[in-house]
C-alpha cells in the first residue's frame, strides 16, 4: 500500500510540475501578445497623426518628424539596455529577464517602425503596422510549437516581408539591403540547424549543454523552408513583381502546410 502511495504521490507531482512548467509558458506568450499590442497602438498612433495627418494638423507635422527621429535613438538605446539587463537575469535564473526581452523587443520596433514611416511614410506603414502582428504570431509559434517550426516561420515570414518590399519598392536598393540581410540571417539559422542536427539537438557552449530541439526533431522541413525562401526572395529580381505577389501566397501556403503538419506531431 505504501509503494502505491508513493507511486500515485510522485504521479501527482510530476503532474503539477508539468502543469506549472504550462502555466509558466502560457504567461510569457501572453506578455509578448500584450507587448505586441501596445506596440501595435503605438504605430497606429504614428500612422494616424503623422502619415494621415489632416489638413488642420499639417502644422504639428514637422514637430512629430523630429519626434520620430529622437524615438530611432532612444529606442535603440533602450534596446540594448533592456536587453543587457534581461541576459543578466537569465544567467542567474532561466526563467527571468522575459519581461526586460520584451520592453527591448517593443522599443526597438517603435524606434525602427517610426523612423520608416517617417521616411518612407504612405509606401511603408502597411508594411510596418503588418510586421508587429506577424511578431506576435511568431512569439505564439516559439511557445506553442516545436522549435524547428519556429525556424521555419521566420525564416518563411522573411520571406514573405521582403517579397512585400519588393513590391512596394520595385526591387530598389532598400530590397537589396532587406536582401542580404534575410539571406546572411537563412544561412546562419541553417548552420546552427546542421550543427543541432549532428549533435541531436544539443548546443554545446563552453562546458554547459542547452537542448535546443528534441531528438526527433524534423529538420527536412526548415531545409526545404530555407532553399523555398531563398529560392522566391531571389527569382523577382530576374521576373518582376508580379512573380513576388505570387511567391508570396506560395510562401504562405507552405507555412500554413507546415503548421498542419506540426499541429498533427504535437496529438
Amino acid at each position: 500500500m505504501k509503494k502505491n502511495e508513493t507511486k500515485n504521490g510522485n504521479t501527482r507531482n510530476q503532474e503539477l510540475t508539468k502543469q506549472q512548467a504550462e502555466d509558466r509558458i502560457f504567461n510569457r506568450m501572453l506578455l509578448w501578445l500584450a507587448g505586441a499590442v501596445v506596440v501595435e497602438l503605438i504605430m497606429l498612433l504614428f500612422n494616424r497623426v503623422y502619415v494621415h495627418a489632416r489638413v488642420s494638423e499639417l502644422d504639428v507635422v514637422p514637430i512629430w518628424r523630429t519626434i520620430l527621429l529622437i524615438l530611432l535613438v532612444v529606442g535603440v538605446i533602450l534596446f540594448a539596455a533592456f536587453l543587457a539587463w534581461g541576459i543578466q537575469l537569465r544567467k542567474g535564473d532561466s526563467q527571468s529577464g522575459t519581461l526586460q526581452f520584451i520592453l527591448a523587443a517593443g522599443c526597438l520596433c517603435v524606434g525602427v517602425g517610426g523612423y520608416a514611416m517617417r521616411q518612407y511614410t504612405s509606401s511603408v506603414a502597411p508594411v510596418v503596422l503588418a510586421v508587429v502582428p506577424g511578431l506576435a504570431v511568431l512569439a505564439m509559434v516559439f511557445y506553442l510549437y516545436q522549435k524547428e517550426f519556429f525556424a521555419c516561420a521566420l525564416v518563411g515570414g522573411m520571406g514573405i516581408l521582403g517579397l512585400w518590399i519588393y513590391r512596394i519598392t520595385f526591387g530598389s536598393h532598400n530590397y537589396i539591403l532587406y536582401l542580404v540581410v534575410a539571406l546572411v540571417i537563412t544561412a546562419l539559422l541553417t548552420l546552427l540547424t546542421w550543427k543541432l542536427q549532428k549533435q541531436e539537438g544539443v548546443w554545446k557552449w563552453k562546458e554547459r549543454e542547452f537542448t535546443l530541439l528534441q531528438k526527433d526533431a524534423a529538420y527536412p522541413a526548415y531545409y526545404l523552408t530555407a532553399v523555398l525562401t531563398v529560392v522566391l526572395l531571389l527569382v523577382p529580381m530576374a521576373l518582376g513583381a508580379a512573380v513576388a505577389y505570387y511567391s508570396i501566397w506560395i510562401l504562405a501556403a507552405w507555412l500554413l502546410i507546415l503548421a498542419v503538419f506540426f499541429t498533427s506531431r504535437m496529438m
